[in-house]
């Protein structure tokens, strides 16, 4: 790793950059621990190099400089005095100069460090540090604000960078220069100078800062500028709960309402993304248009808190309405009525009914907290899915696992321990349809084809022949957003056999369906066959 020295000048110091291997066909990529920077001496800019390498001597090396981008060498130049140390022992941290460096305009420049140059072991340290072409260069800066609110929250500076030209003793600007800025204690960004030496760089703040400033500078020139966060005050409105709550055990009472702020130019405004709590949990959040609508679950008796949460560009002004008390008072009347549940074709297990009170009432919009529960033997149950329920609202809710020959069901109250609706044994046999098949497989338009197969239905253990029942035939023709159709149907005989006749007319997919199911019963489906008419 290089070691990078400040070095007590006008130019700033340079820092090692990543090295890439010079284009020309004999130069090998290397990555030298010895550096160079740039320096002022006598109202002139040259190159100061330190030495760390032990495989060359300061007489091997040759320093270049290119425009930053360019493959173009724009001057070379030797180290004075190389010839002073005669092994690389003595020649370790010891530094050289070149003559002054002559170009074309101010910026700021590459280095690359050239090792025996021209020879079959040519070595080049491709970009091994900045030249900063420039004497007395001048540094102003602005901000555009020095405050910053939920309105307003990027600070820009600009400013102008200029620099003496050590070639004709004029003031220019200083192109390219790297113009470094901080926030606080952040790491600091590099901005480049544009042509005409000047610079815009913005600060995005999030609202949590304090004591923040703004620092901007170059080599000796530097300037600062506190900035303040402007918190704007919030107005809390509530609209439901009211003062006093009754609600049932474990439901969750609904809260809306609206905050806005007092703006920059002293409107009021809706004011989006402010944390409403409950208790000092957080139920949700305002929207853009200040509203919010949450809720919250009522497990204790007495007075109860809704409260904005602590946002960083606002600050909560007491008010009657702000924070918002009330009083809370729970009562154990939540159940479950007409609730029915059943398993279709498909094996699909729905439930519907209603979550309401024994007695009392509750605020309008009370919800809570349902488990689907399952169980294969009636005696163990795990919870298979969860909605939210309405008190006094009709519900229906399908449940996500699938149904099965014959298993438990029923609803629980999460919020409320010990409400649970009645259990229901749901099922059906299943069905399968078998060695189902449409041939001949490559058919001439005109031709006859069959379509036959087998219907099984298992009873405990034992799959068993179903006779007696409806298979329907579908077929999609190969084109373009083809649906299904339903041609036909067969009757199963008292093996479980199927087989339909049908005329091949064009290329498409055959499947055979049970879907004439009776309630005993689960549907299936056969594989898709595809024919090709000829």
């Amino acid at each position: 790793m290089r070691r990078i020295m400040a070095v007590v000048s006008t130019a700033v110091a340079l820092s090692a950059s990543t090295l890439i291997a010079a284009p020309a066909a004999q130069a090998a990529e290397v990555n030298l621990r010895s550096f160079a920077w740039s320096a002022e001496k006598d109202g002139k800019i040259h190159v100061l190099y330190e030495h760390w390498d032990r495989n060359s001597l300061p007489s091997d090396v040759t320093v270049r400089v290119r425009a930053k981008g360019g493959d173009a060498v724009l001057a070379t130049l030797g180290l004075n005095d190389a010839g002073r140390c005669t092994t690389a022992n003595d020649c370790e941290e010891q530094q050289f100069w070149t003559d002054p460096v002559e170009l074309p305009a101010l910026g700021v420049y590459t280095v690359d460090l050239v090792v025996r140059a021209g020879t079959a072991g040519e070595l080049v340290d491709r970009d091994n540090g900045e030249l900063n072409y420039g004497l007395a260069p001048k540094l102003t800066a602005t901000a555009d604000r020095q405050w910053v609110s939920y309105d307003h929250r990027v600070v820009t500076v600009n400013g102008t960078l200029v620099a003496q030209d050590p070639n004709t003793g004029e003031v220019k600007p200083f192109a390219g220069a790297g113009i470094h800025t901080r926030y606080k204690s952040r790491d600091f960004v590099t901005t480049a100078v544009d042509k005409a030496g000047r610079f815009s760089v913005p600060f995005d703040f999030s609202g949590y800062e304090t004591g923040a400033r703004l620092d901007v500078w170059f080599q000796e020139n530097d300037a600062s500028f506190p900035v303040t966060v402007r918190r704007q005050p919030l107005k809390l409105t509530v609209d439901t709960p009211a003062r006093s709550v009754t609600a049932p055990y474990g439901s969750d009472v609904p809260a809306r309402g609206k905050v806005t702020r007092t703006a920059d130019d002293g409107t009021e405004k809706p004011a989006g993304g402010v944390g409403v709590r409950v208790d000092s949990r957080h139920i949700t959040s305002t929207k853009a248009d200040g509203t919010f609508s949450g809720a919250f679950p009522a497990t204790r008796n007495g007075t109860t808190r809704l409260e904005l949460g602590q946002e960083p560009w606002f600050e909560n002004v007491a008010s009657p309405s702000s924070p918002y008390d009330f009083q809370v008072k729970t009562t154990a009347t939540s159940t479950f009525s007409a609730v029915e549940a059943a398993v279709d074709k498909y094996r699909k297990v729905t439930f519907s009914g209603k979550l309401g009170v024994t007695s009392g009432s509750y605020p309008a919009g009370t919800t809570g907290r349902v488990s689907i529960d399952h169980s294969t033997d009636g005696q163990n149950w795990s919870g298979v899915g969860q909605f939210t329920a309405t008190y006094g609202a009709a519900f229906k809710q399908t449940a996500p696992l699938k149904g099965t020959a014959g298993s438990y069901w029923r609803l629980r109250h999460l919020g409320a321990p010990g409400v649970e609706s009645r259990v229901h044994k749901l099922g059906r046999q299943y069905t399968e349809i078998r060695s189902d098949d449409v041939t001949p497989e490559g058919v001439r338009k005109g031709t006859k084809l069959t379509a036959k197969g087998t219907l099984m239905q298992k009873s405990g253990s034992v799959w068993k022949a179903y006779a007696g029942q409806k298979v329907r035939v579908y077929f999609k023709p190969a084109t373009r957003g083809a649906v299904w159709k339903d041609l036909g149907s067969a009757t199963t005989l008292t093996n479980g056999t199927f087989s339909k006749q049908f005329t091949a007319q064009q290329d498409g997919t055959w499947q055979m369906r049970y879907v004439d199911t009776v309630k005993t019963h689960y549907a299936s489906n056969g594989r898709e066959d595809y024919v090709d008419v000829r």
